[in-house]
């Protein structure tokens, strides 16, 4: 992981407000307490349980969203590759981080940190709106996800997931979180890719899956 010097951070901020609509995100009179993070793949944005430090935009790159249950297992809540504000629902609730966000490639965030300026944050209404705006955005998602997962096969669900996070055609998978995550059990996860394998769509050289054929993928996954 890496930050981006102060002088760098002025250059990037203004090239960033413009092709992310950062006002839209945090008011102008946040912008000079701004940092710039660069992570790599296994970097955390932030970990399950702790207290929120500061409210993070995901600007590029590519994360995955897990949870730890109470019998150790991780689930896999969500692949993010839009960006997206990280710690609104910490923060207005003043509860602890509710779930881990990792870095799955290099990725670039931009942080509001929290140190003495929560109360003030909480005052603020143009905040307070964009942040309304972004949890109503993620409800409507949440809902579309959950239809998802209702009305579309298994094949297509992995399909989607495979593409999701893959790099360069290669890919693992962590079938239990998977499974939990599908609402499927492990069996029937497992059968699928058995199939997507002898039908010569991905193939197993372990511990990673290799794509072998991206158009018959790409023709499973989920399109709307």
């Amino acid at each position: 992981m890496t930050f981006v010097t102060k002088k760098e951070v002025c250059v990037s901020l203004e090239k960033y407000i413009q092709d992310y609509q950062l006002e839209k995100i945090f008011p102008r009179h946040y912008f000079d307490k701004l940092q710039v993070r660069e992570l790599v793949a296994g970097d955390a944005i932030c970990h399950q349980g702790e207290a929120l430090t500061a409210l993070s935009y995901f600007a590029k790159g590519k994360l995955k969203i897990v949870r730890r249950l109470f019998n150790g297992k991780e689930h896999i809540l969500d692949i993010k590759e839009k960006t997206t504000l990280i710690g609104d629902i910490e923060l207005l609730t003043d509860q602890p981080i509710v779930s881990s966000v990792v870095a799955l490639e290099d990725t670039l965030v931009i942080q509001l940190p929290l140190t003495g300026i929560r109360e003030e944050l909480l005052a603020d209404n143009d905040l307070l709106l964009n942040l309304s705006r972004g949890l109503a955005q993620s409800l409507y998602e949440q809902n579309i996800r959950a239809s998802t997962n209702l009305n579309y096969t298994l094949k297509e669900r992995l399909a989607t997931h495979i593409l999701a996070i893959e790099d360069k055609g290669v890919f693992k998978l962590e079938l239990t979180s998977l499974a939990d995550s599908f609402s499927v059990s492990y069996r029937h996860l497992l059968r699928v890719i058995h199939e997507f394998i002898d039908s010569g769509i991905i193939e197993k050289r372990r511990p990673y899956y290799y794509i072998k054929d991206m158009k018959k993928l790409i023709n499973l996954k989920i399109t709307n």
